[in-house]
This record gives C-alpha cells, structure tokens and sequence, in this order.
C-alpha cells in the first residue's frame, strides 16, 4: 500500500470523504478516515465497488465490515516478503496519518472559518431595515444559518477527537516501527535497519564507506562457564559501549548472537581502523564482576573485520568481505583487527 499523494491532494481527498461519513452515520475514526480517503484517492478499485454495495444495503458502513474491508484491501501482506511489506506498510500509513492530520488541521481551520462569516453577515442583515415579506425570509434564513452553525460546532468536535485519535495512533506506528527496528537486549537497531540504511546511502555514489563487523572472541565458551544471564549482561555492556563509542554517522547494529556491525557513512578504511582499535582496547581492558557471586571475571575480547565499499559491491558483497576480513583476525589469534578491501 502505497499513498503518494501531497498535502493538497490529501486534503481534497478528505474534503470529500468527511461528509460521505457524516451522511452515512459512519464513526470518524482512523481505520474509516482511512478507508474513505482511499475511496476518493481510488488507489483500491476493488474497495471502492464493495464500499458502494455496503453503503447502497446498510445505508452506512458497520465497524466489522470496515475491519474486514481494510484488512483485504489495505494492510494486505506479502507472506513471501512479509518483511519488506511490513516496512512499506508501516511507512504508508504513517505518510497516511501525516496528511489526514494536517488535512484535517486545514478542515477544521476553513469550516470554523465559514461559521464565523456566515454569523457575520446574519448579524448585518439584522441591523437592516426591510419589510416585512423581506424580514420572514431573513428570519428563516437566521434560524437555517445557527441549525448550521450549531451543526459545524458539533462537527469541530468530532473533528477535534478525530485529531487526538490520529496523533494517538501516529505515536503509536512510530513507537511500533521503533520497536521493529530494535535489538531488545541492547536497545542497538537490529539487522533489518542495516539493509535500510544501506539502500538510503548508495543514492551517493561518490561517498565513501566502511563496514566493520565485531564479533565477541570464544563468547559460547564463556555462556557455557558464567551462564547466560552474566552472557547477557556482556552484551549489554557491549551495545552501551558501541553507543557511546560511536558519534553520528555511524551506525551500531546488533547482527545476531555475539555478532555486532558498525555501519559508517562518509569513512576512509583508516578511519574505521582507529574506530575499531579504540572499542578493542576499551573492551578489553575493562574486567567484570559477577554480582550475583562478587567474583571477578577477566576482560571479554573482540576480532574486527573491515572493508571498504567499492562501486561494483552491493551489500551481500561488503558483508561477506568484512566476514573474511573477521576470520582472518580469528585465524590471527583474536583480540586484533583485520582489514581486506
């Protein structure tokens, strides 16, 4: 699902689709803003044909039928690249709940705007003399401007509540795409982001860039002799480390296991080097204490792999040369750092 329309194509398209639901009794939510806005956006034929033989036999739009029809329709996901989808998905609606807000926002601003005018001139109208043939009709156009007046009031309030409800839910997407992104032990991105942030980078040809991958020496052996709870400890103490050790552009990713990956923007292979020495040396010279028995524990160690981008790689290519350049720092002895370009 994909919405490519600007901010003023998006709010035409809720200028449309907000009084279809007011005249369908249809509950101003964010499933069925969305659900309308792709009606008048005709991004789904499909919805738009079953939406019009729901509304011609219920005369509105039931919540459960709304569900379904968004779930066939909308937040489909490819189970064969469910990933991938769920990334497009996610930055989908979230680019949605971006122009329903401000469209509604723009809303709520014009419709305020009119109510006001329209007392306006009724107050004018009353100051003026007219006869009586001309002073009914002005009394009943009085009373038809405050039934709409009154009416927009309503309407503003729904508006207003539609708004809490759209922020809510935008929080909500972008804490959940957070989450996604996340190493949950180490609170590093996790292996999904470093494809993103390498696809977001290659537009720029002309940048360099290095990839270090770190691996934490014999870490299997010291699960087996600490436990994993002391294991888990040490990852932790490695994410916060990374995270401190690396300023922006760099990226720190926890690949999986003991297996970390720095991705770094705008890097000369030398720069890398020195980034990677200095982790090591701090790594290894900082000793441990289980808490749970006040026994101390020697430092852990790391191997560093590096490489360079070059313009014929992609990031299979860089990946799998950093690996070489990691195994040659463990057939070296470990604790060292290796780099193959």
């Amino acid at each position: 699902m994909i919405f490519s329309e600007n901010s003023s194509q998006a709010a035409d398209y809720l200028r449309q689709a907000v009084p279809t639901m007011m005249k369908h009794n249809i509950v101003p939510d964010p499933l069925n803003y969305t659900l309308w806005y792709s009606y008048y956006s005709k991004s789904f034929p499909q919805l738009n044909k079953e939406l019009e033989q729901v509304i011609e036999r219920y005369q509105t739009c039931p919540p459960a039928i709304a569900q379904t029809l968004f779930i066939q329709h909308i937040s489909q996901i490819d189970k064969e690249n469910d990933e991938k989808e769920l990334d497009t998905f996610q930055k989908a609606i979230l680019k949605l709940v971006d122009n329903l807000s401000d469209s509604l926002d723009i809303t709520a601003k014009q419709t305020d705007g009119f109510s006001k005018a329209l007392i306006e001139n009724v107050n004018t109208i009353e100051t003026l003399e007219v006869n009586e043939d001309v002073s009914a009709v002005l009394n009943a156009l009085n009373e038809n401007a405050s039934a709409i007046c009154n009416a927009n009031q309503e309407f503003q309030g729904q508006l207003s509540s539609a708004q809490s409800e759209i922020n809510s839910l935008k929080n909500e997407l972008e804490k959940s795409k957070r989450e996604a992104n996340t190493d949950p032990l180490t609170g590093l991105c996790n292996r999904r982001v470093l494809e993103s942030v390498y696809h977001s980078f290659i537009d720029d040809e002309g940048e360099q860039l290095a990839l270090i991958i770190m691996d934490i020496d014999k870490f299997k052996n010291f699960n087996d002799t600490h436990g994993h709870v002391l294991g888990d400890q040490i990852l932790k103490f490695v994410g916060q480390l990374l995270e401190k050790e690396c300023d922006d552009p760099v990226i720190a990713i926890r690949l999986g296991g003991e297996e970390f990956a720095l991705f770094c923007p705008n890097f000369s292979l030398n720069q890398a080097k020195e980034l990677s020495e200095k982790i090591r040396l701090k790594l290894s010279s900082t000793p441990y204490t289980n808490k749970r028995t006040g026994d101390k524990i020697n430092p852990v160690t790391a191997s560093f792999g590096i490489t360079q981008r070059s313009p014929t790689d992609n990031l299979i290519s860089i990946i799998e040369r950093a690996d070489k350049a990691l195994y040659k720092a463990k057939d070296s002895g470990r604790d060292r750092v290796e780099a193959i370009l």
